[in-house]
């Protein structure tokens, strides 16, 4: 099973503040973007975007629609994402921060039951340069290249690690934020399968912010068997101070 970049997405919670900075970021020039749900907006159309009230009636109207980006409220994540899977997206970006854990749970096992792909919660998004952009922030800071990016940390790291790139005549050719908080589920062996499929990914580039939140057993196996391409490992936190500091050992 592999990521599939189908253009056409759904954002859920399109009335959303993140929602509506992401959307002006990109100039409202992005036509990936062809519906959106709204959470309290009335009317037919938001930033000339289609809006709905259901993802039924979305899907009804562009039933092409196989990815949605979900940036409603952090305690209707689990409705939002439920309406999707029920629908037919086999597809969810979760943009939303501070989800709370057990509706997490349960979108997950919901999402595994149906064989849907998550991908999140908090900051979580995809962006190939050029080409598409679902929920990555600065998008004009990335070139297109060799380099696929797969950031566990804040969204603001897969930048620098761009500009990194940038600095040394390199260039990104898939970026993917995993996510940003302590209680998140990454699927290892889908990324790494889709950049192994990816003819423009020479090399991969994982970036850790705190690896004491993933299963390393799991994590170790996947690079070690799931990709045959070069794989770098850039740990943020080697001494785990954000742990003790949220713990509160550092004081």
């Amino acid at each position: 099973m592999i990521w599939k970049f189908d253009r056409p997405i759904l954002i859920q919670g399109i009335d959303q503040p993140l929602a509506l900075s992401y959307l002006q970021e990109l100039n409202l020039n992005n036509e990936d973007i062809i519906a959106g749900i709204v959470e309290n907006y009335l009317g037919e159309k938001l930033e000339n975007i289609p809006v709905f009230d259901l993802v039924k009636e979305a899907i009804n109207t562009y039933p092409n629609i196989n990815t949605t980006l979900i940036f409603s409220s952090p305690y209707t994540v689990l409705d939002a994402g439920l309406e999707a899977i029920e629908t037919g997206i086999k597809q969810i970006i979760i943009n939303t921060e501070n989800v709370p854990p057990l509706d997490l749970l349960k979108l997950w096992q919901k999402a595994k039951d149906n064989q849907v792909k998550i991908l999140g919660n908090s900051q979580a998004g995809i962006l190939i340069p050029d080409r598409l952009c679902w929920g990555v922030n600065n998008a004009h800071l990335f070139r297109s290249g060799k380099v696929a990016i797969l950031n566990y940390g804040d969204s603001i790291i897969s930048n620098e690690l761009a500009f990194l790139l940038q600095q040394n005549n390199l260039g990104e050719s898939i970026v993917v934020n995993l996510g940003n908080e302590q209680f998140i589920d990454i699927d290892w062996d889908l990324w790494l399968a889709t950049l192994e499929k990816d003819d423009s990914t020479e090399s991969i580039l994982i970036s850790l912010s705190d690896c004491t939140n993933i299963e390393l057993e799991k994590f170790i196996s996947s690079i070690t068997q799931s990709c045959s391409k070069s794989i770098f490992v850039y740990l943020l936190d080697p001494n785990n101070l954000k742990n003790s500091i949220r713990n509160n050992k550092a004081k």
